[in-house]
């Protein structure tokens, strides 16, 4: 006897976005109950809601949950006789224009520094421009690719006060190790973002 999930186990949505809940209830033998399933969806804050299950058919029972709240949501779909499962979303709040990093917020990320507003201000549109150029930029504007960006920044920021090139061995004739022009933590941060160019 079985409670299988009929959506991934795990995902993550928008504020605001409906949950799908669904599972297929089966005994032993592929009989289904007609008796519905209960379904708890815990919220961020510890409170609970039970949305109810309905019959697809088949023995598949889906609840649609309607997120207000951004954080960890937990789901436990339990079927008497048949057995549980748990299933969770991570809800992220949708990001407006105002509230992508800007100025002050790259201020905080630097701390302490000798960069003008002005500097700071044209890294930041050159660093945007060239994130919209790499990613993928979803409506909910991400953590990861904030905090992305305010690195592209201090990257920028502190690249131009180094040499393009290092060298090594005798002045006129000696290797040039140049400077990497890829910083690993950005890669990472962007990764799950980055556009597949073919050809």
């Amino acid at each position: 006897m079985t409670v299988q999930e009929q959506v991934p186990a795990s995902q993550t949505l928008v504020l605001g976005a409906v949950w799908v809940l669904s599972v297929l209830v089966q005994d032993d033998d592929g009989g289904f109950t007609a008796v519905a399933p209960t379904c708890t969806v815990t919220l961020p804050n510890g409170t609970t809601a039970a949305p109810a299950m309905t019959d697809q058919g088949g023995g598949v029972w889906r609840a649609l949950y309607t997120t207000t709240a951004a954080g960890r949501h937990v789901a436990r779909v339990v079927s008497t006789g048949y057995g549980a499962t748990d299933l969770t979303a991570f809800v992220t709040a949708l990001v407006a224009a105002a509230g992508m990093p800007a100025l002050a917020d790259v201020k905080a990320y630097l701390g302490t520094n000798s960069w003008t507003d002005a500097e700071i201000q044209d890294a930041l549109d050159a660093e945007a421009a060239a994130q919209r150029r790499k990613c993928r930029i979803p409506a909910d504007y991400p953590a990861d690719l904030a905090q992305a960006l305010k690195r592209r920044v201090s990257r920028n920021l502190n690249m131009r006060k180094l040499a393009l090139a290092v060298l090594r061995g005798p002045a006129d004739g000696g290797d040039a190790t140049v400077i990497p022009g890829r910083d690993p933590e950005v890669q990472r941060l962007e990764a799950g973002y980055r556009k597949v160019v073919f050809g």
